[in-house]
């Protein structure tokens, strides 16, 4: 063999020698994998022993039990002895079967679904009823509509145009007020009650009077006020120095009266009940000083006297003129204020209340006669269903507005809602149990029963029962169960799949012997070839050197 033939030889060989190495490495990894595979076949296997199938009991009429695979219709058929359930899915809504919703969608009322499932009897031998008069609602509608309206237009206390702008005296009678409580148990009580008044007279109005001299109006007379403790003056001060203090000791709020009246001019009523006529131009102060001079002189002349005598009357009506109206008014003063138009709101009032739009007369209730159910305990089941379906109402909304209904027709309008409390579901899914316990397991669907209630719940339409949502593992009429045909057919599988990972590991097992053989063949042709080699090239250095 030449050298060049045996380098090429040897090169195959090596790599005949990498592809085995590299297959003998993918068929452990294979064998490696059959070891996974045989670990999940065998856990898949557990699981099936373990699975069970949930079951629907119910009993016939000897209250014999039997047993079927729970599935939509299981639940939602009627039967005689069985609870009332109802499949509801993640909105709410209940599903029904492809039958009952097409009797529902067929039908515009109760009576109409219930006729589907022959439950209704002649209408000869029909039952008189009271029902919900259609133009009654219509009616109020109306009416309520014409009410709102007239509200809104109802007089606005509050609307500019019952309101003007008028000047007008704001009255303050603070100056009287302090007079009367500097006075209330002293000389003006006794004035007030005709006791010795010319005399109490003077000493009342004397403390309107600061201390000085004082002229009459006229010019003709004069006086002064001085301060006489004695009380030999007619013109005194006694709560200047000494006495009691002051008219009922209120000598500061006397002080203060004199204060303010200070050039204050009288208030100018004309034609009063005391028949004084002012101007308004006289000073109070110079009306004090004109009635205190008359008042005294009166008295010196003709001594007490009495009412009905014209001289003290006059005396008399002066002072309370001056009391009543001077001081009383004294500080008021003219404002703008709103004046409320009492008169032109009342006549708006009366006219808006003549337009009241007149309360209909329309009975509420028509007597009919209807249909009556021939099986109880059937319609109790498709009356439940109707209103879990369709609401409270026994109609649907706005069926009146049909054209088989004429305007004459005595049924009442609904407002039900209609194709939102319910979702149909296939007749293949209604029946497969496995779905049904699929969408139980996972919470796809939920379970609803139709149980007793007293009292009935305002709003659903039905009556002594409620449909309330309940967890299917607590509901007695479904129970679970072993699965027999699937532990069964989970052991077929298992031997099956078991006997095909051996037959392909011992295929595996035989691939790596013929690997092995091969290798070990190669190998020893590969070291005689370079041991060949290696003495050929031996022998060429030999040769020259």
């Amino acid at each position: 063999m030449g050298m060049a033939a045996g380098q090429a030889r040897l090169l195959s060989i090596t790599a005949r020698l990498n592809h085995n190495e590299l297959r003998t490495m993918q068929i452990s990894n294979a064998k490696i994998r059959l070891a996974d595979q045989t670990e999940k076949v065998g856990e898949e296997y557990i699981n099936a022993l373990n699975e069970t199938q949930l079951m629907y009991s119910t009993y016939d009429e000897n209250g014999n039990i039997s047993y079927e695979r729970l599935t939509g219709y299981a639940l939602s058929s009627y039967g005689p002895l069985k609870n009332q359930y109802g499949l509801v899915n993640a909105a709410g809504q209940i599903l029904v079967s492809e039958l009952d919703a097409a009797n529902y969608e067929s039908s515009d009322n109760l009576e109409e679904f219930l006729d589907k499932y022959g439950l209704l009897g002649s209408l000869d031998e029909g039952k008189i009823v009271e029902v919900k008069n259609p133009a009654y609602d219509t009616a109020w509608d109306e009416y309520n509509q014409k009410y709102q309206e007239w509200k809104a237009k109802e007089p606005d206390k509050n609307d500019e145009k019952y309101w003007v702008t008028e000047t007008t005296t704001v009255e303050n009678s603070e100056l009287y007020e302090k007079f009367v409580s500097g006075t209330d148990s002293g000389c003006w009580t006794s004035v007030m009650n005709d006791s010795s008044a010319l005399y109490h007279l003077g000493d009342v109005l004397s403390h309107l009077l600061d201390v000085g001299e004082y002229t009459t109006s006229d010019g003709q007379n004069t006086f002064s006020i001085v301060d006489d403790p004695s009380n030999s003056n007619p013109f005194y001060h006694w709560w200047t120095t000494g006495g009691s203090g002051g008219v009922n000791g209120n000598a500061q709020t006397m002080a203060e009266i004199r204060a303010e009246l200070v050039g204050m001019n009288c208030c100018g009523k004309h034609e009063d009940e005391y028949h004084q006529d002012c101007d308004g131009t006289e000073t109070i102060t110079q009306k004090v000083v004109d009635l205190l001079w008359d008042s005294q002189e009166l008295l010196n002349d003709r001594g007490a006297l009495g009412p009905g005598d014209p001289d003290y009357d006059a005396i008399l009506n002066r002072a309370k003129h001056l009391v009543f109206y001077d001081l009383k008014y004294a500080l008021s003063e003219e404002k703008p204020v709103k004046v409320f138009k009492q008169e032109e709101y009342d006549n708006d009032v009366a006219a808006w209340e003549a337009t009241k739009p007149v309360e209909p007369e329309v009975e509420p209730y028509l007597t009919k006669k209807v249909r009556q159910v021939t099986d109880s305990d059937k319609g109790e089941w498709y009356i439940n269903l109707w209103h879990r379906m369709n609401g409270e109402s026994d109609y649907k909304s706005g069926y009146m507005n049909l054209d088989k209904y004429d305007e004459n027709f005595d049924g009442w309008i609904s407002d039900s809602k209609v194709n939102e409390n319910y979702a149909v579901l296939e007749d293949g899914l209604m029946n497969s149990p496995e779905w049904l316990q699929f969408a139980l397991e996972h919470g796809v669907i939920t379970l609803e029963k139709v149980e007793f209630s007293s009292p009935s719940i305002e709003g659903d339409g039905l009556t002594d029962v409620q449909w309330v949502s309940t967890i299917y593992s607590s509901v007695t009429d479904i129970t679970e169960q072993k699965d027999e045909n699937a532990a069964t057919k989970a052991e077929v599988w298992y031997n099956q799949q078991l006997r095909e990972i051996e037959a392909k590991d011992k295929e595996y097992d035989n691939q790596m012997k013929l690997l092995d053989t091969e290798h070990n063949a190669l190998q020893t042709e590969y070291d005689s070839i370079k041991g060949t080699i290696e003495k050929n090239v031996e022998r060429t250095f030999k040769a020259f050197s």
